[in-house]
């Protein structure tokens, strides 16, 4: 008995470590193909990456920059006093009076003009002007990743659409006599009649041409995209594949963000600064008051030197500056009513992009689920009851080009998404990178 029970517990002990080591083989085993899609996925180009890369390089974010830099000249223009001015007079007076020959300093004066109070309206024009070009900044970089997301979602269709015409050329040549045998490993081989050969030759030719035609289209757009990011043409580029579109933001969400829309800002700063462009031209209706301090000789009090003040001050009879105070106001109605434009022109295209994202979003899930998927199921049926002789020639090629037509589709619903997607993030002012300006210039108070 205690043997018995000894060999029982000898066995358990067994048992239970190999219990343990297949377990933890298990467990090795389905860790395995996370490892190794998480290898997969290490170095794929992204959307966020690429725009990131190339808005270090591109000509456009470097002209904006320049433009925040020349209003900053503006701004330091804006608080500059106007300079001084010296004068020396010399005559022959003492020649006339007393005798003597040659010329004499007779009169010494600096004018300073006083720009009294055009100088606050001018820093409040030049500080609108500083936050127009931050704006149009902001705005440029938008354009730039809407510029990069249409090129980068292209390139992602043109790839998808390269690797499926690689699919259906492979799934062509399996039709051929050469490989098609049962799908359980049966030697035998399905007769093929001459007409049949050439109808899967037809296909297997047309599947050939349309690589060909995906690898030049792939080719194209892969260069224009490796231009715009700076890269040599021989380096190879492996990008995110295109996925389904997520849900996008909730439009109150969307209508809110809008309103900070640097578009808009900048059009609004510059209504600002047309306002105040007319009370700049208000103060210019006479010029600058100038003050001078003068010392002069007085020959004719022995010589002695006398000082004094004076105040120049224009008397606006005949110009007024009516016609640059009308024009300043006009330039208000007008920026005004750019703002207004603009207001409605994104209000609707934001309205209409979120309408037609959600419908493409819907419509992707219906074509997957209600075309694609029984597309799949009966081609997989139709290729197994044709190598089974059950199914004839038209049926087999009828199912081949429903399946792959479907995908097809389905890959331009994805882009549709995708390219909708970055016109309405366009619409609403939201961008993918961060908004801070890197730039040296000093800060506008």
């Amino acid at each position: 008995m205690t043997d018995l029970y000894t060999t029982y517990i000898a066995k358990k002990s067994i048992y239970g470590r190999l219990f343990k080591a297949r377990l933890l083989m298990g467990l090795l085993l389905a860790m395995i193909p996370s490892v190794s899609l998480a290898q997969e996925n290490q170095g794929l180009l992204t959307l966020e990456e690429s725009i990131r890369r190339i808005a270090e390089i591109a000509p456009e974010m470097q002209a904006a920059n320049a433009g925040i830099g020349a209003q900053h000249g503006k701004w330091e223009l804006a608080n500059a006093w106007p300079n001084p001015s010296v004068s020396i007079v010399a005559d022959d007076t003492l020649k006339r009076e007393v005798g003597g020959g040659g010329y004499n300093v007779t009169e010494f004066s600096i004018s300073q003009p006083l720009p009294m109070g055009r100088l606050a309206y001018q820093r409040r024009q030049a500080k609108a002007g500083v936050a127009k070009a931050e704006m149009q900044y902001h705005n440029q970089q938008l354009l730039l990743e809407y510029k990069v997301a249409l090129l980068f979602h292209t390139l992602q269709m043109k790839e998808a659409q390269l690797k499926l015409a690689k699919t259906r050329l492979q799934q062509a040549s399996h039709y051929q006599s050469g490989d098609r045998k049962h799908h359980r490993g049966d030697p035998l081989i399905r007769y093929l009649t001459p007409l049949e050969k050439m109808r899967l030759d037809i296909v297997l030719e047309a599947a050939k041409q349309a690589v060909d035609v995906a690898e030049g289209e792939f080719n194209d757009t892969a260069s224009s995209f490796k231009s715009l990011l700076g890269v040599s043409a021989e380096q190879s580029l492996r990008l995110k594949p295109l996925t389904p579109v997520s849900k996008a933001k909730e439009l109150n969400y969307l209508e809110k963000n809008l309103q900070a829309h640097p578009a808009l800002e900048a059009a609004e700063q510059q209504i600002i600064s047309a306002q105040a462009g007319v009370d700049i031209a208000k103060w210019q209706r006479i010029s600058d008051p100038t003050l001078t301090l003068f010392r002069r000789n007085n020959f004719l009090a022995n010589g002695q030197l006398s000082n004094g003040i004076m105040l120049s001050i224009d008397v606006p009879l005949w110009g007024q500056n009516n016609g640059a105070i009308t024009r300043a106001r006009y330039a208000v109605d007008q920026a005004q009513a750019e703002l207004d434009i603009k207001q409605r022109d994104l209000q609707s295209r934001l309205h209409n992009s979120y309408l037609h994202l959600g419908h493409l979003i819907e419509q992707a899930e219906q074509y997957r689920t209600k075309l694609l998927q029984p597309a799949q199921h009966i081609f997989k049926l139709t290729r197994k009851g044709f190598d089974a002789g059950e199914l004839n020639i038209l049926t087999l090629i009828d199912a081949n080009n429903t399946y792959f037509d479907a995908q097809a589709r389905y890959l331009t619903l994805l882009q549709e998404g995708w390219l909708e997607l970055a016109v309405l993030r366009r619409a609403a002012g939201i961008a993918l990178l961060s908004s801070d300006i890197k730039t040296n210039f000093g800060a506008v108070k």
